[in-house]
């Protein structure tokens, strides 16, 4: 996803190149396939075992390679530079937990990195942590996070406002991204809200939709009926509603009056946030965004989105926040800034490449 603009802009730009686009899961491709055209070739990257990698080089024959964030594959790397390949990260980023795991391989690790010809980071922090596992700091480039790039104008709704019943009526709160034990303290906040707010109603977007069956059970002891997407059309109402299909997340946070993103309360690192933000949405997360820390930094900064600390805590806001519509507007028009003004990493990416694209001849990408 954040490679769309990217390639979209590439093949554009660069209409004699092919680029081989490839991923490592079953979703990933699925994704992947939505871009393939006669100039994009889809298909699942090699397994890092040497031979392979040569194998793979010698038939395809890349004349650069770019990597995707943090997809450090040591024999690629290797056979790459060997081959005489420029290879190099592009929307390259680090976290925290990450940096402090790569730092007891770090003897292993800056060989790896020393061998790749550029490194383009979204922030500072992240070109630091690089740069502490040994990557050249000449390398090292900040050139933004091309995810904000990706996200425009929000997206509509794919199904109707039948969705959310008497929606003029009605104050929606969606739970975004949610992990397993999220749900339970965010339901019996849920149920606390009711007591003042008997309008609201909880849209509940769990991250893996393979425990949603624990996250019914959750819903059912809290003694609330609940009503799953995939039966959007039906007559029943609820004032839960589970999201049991993937996709579907971004066009709701359109409906939202205030938005929680998960993985933030248990040590997930936080979800993105930027969708939300798109909408115009006030956001709430927990302590543990480190996945994602410079966006969350710059939307608590900006009065756009409040870090709670506890389930007291989220109560506490979402109050102040479904009493105080001004507030809630005040909030979204914040976090839509925020985005807007951290777009361009898509065009300074494609810049910076140009110096190595323009010296290859009649080449093949690969990312």
């Amino acid at each position: 996803m954040a490679a769309r603009q990217w390639i979209q802009n590439f093949l554009k730009d660069y209409p004699t190149w092919t680029l081989a686009l490839s991923a490592t899961t079953p979703t990933g491709r699925q994704m992947a396939e939505t871009l393939a055209s006669d100039r994009v070739v889809v298909f699942y990257a090699p397994f890092d075992l040497s031979n392979v990698v040569r194998r793979f080089l010698n038939i395809l024959q890349p004349k650069m390679i770019v990597l995707m964030e943090t997809e450090l594959w040591p024999n690629l790397i290797s056979e790459a530079s060997a081959f005489g390949i420029p290879i190099g990260i592009v929307n390259g980023r680090i976290s925290p937990r990450s940096f402090k795991q790569y730092q007891l391989v770090s003897w292993w690790l800056g060989s790896i990195l020393r061998k790749l010809s550029f490194c383009l980071v979204q922030s500072e922090r992240d070109g630091e942590y690089f740069s502490k596992l040994g990557m050249p700091q000449d390398k090292i480039f900040c050139t933004g996070n091309m995810k904000f790039d990706h996200f425009g104008a929000p997206e509509k709704a794919p199904f109707s406002t039948s969705v959310i019943s008497e929606r003029e009526k009605k104050l929606v709160w969606v739970a975004g991204s949610t992990n397993w034990n999220e749900e339970e303290a965010i339901l019996r906040v849920f149920s606390r809200l009711r007591n003042n707010f008997q309008n609201l109603q909880l849209i509940l977007a769990p991250r893996h939709p393979e425990h949603l069956s624990k996250v019914i059970g959750a819903v059912r002891r809290n003694g609330f009926q609940y009503r799953l997407f995939s039966e959007n059309g039906s007559n029943h109402q609820a004032p839960v509603l589970l999201i049991d299909r993937m996709g579907v997340l971004a066009s709701l946070y359109s409906l939202a009056d205030v938005v929680f993103v998960g993985g933030s309360f248990v040590r997930r690192g936080g979800q993105n946030p930027i969708e939300a933000a798109c909408c115009r949405k006030p956001l709430l997360h927990g302590p543990n965004v480190f996945n994602f820390s410079e966006v969350y930094q710059l939307l608590n900064q900006n009065h756009a989105a409040f870090q709670v600390q506890s389930e007291e805590e989220l109560f506490q806001k979402l109050k102040l926040l479904l009493e105080q519509p001004k507030l809630r507007a005040d909030m979204g028009s914040q976090a839509w800034s925020v985005v807007q003004s951290m777009k361009g990493a898509t065009a300074r990416t494609l810049d910076y490449l140009s110096r190595w694209i323009e010296l290859r001849e009649q080449p093949v990408a690969v990312a």
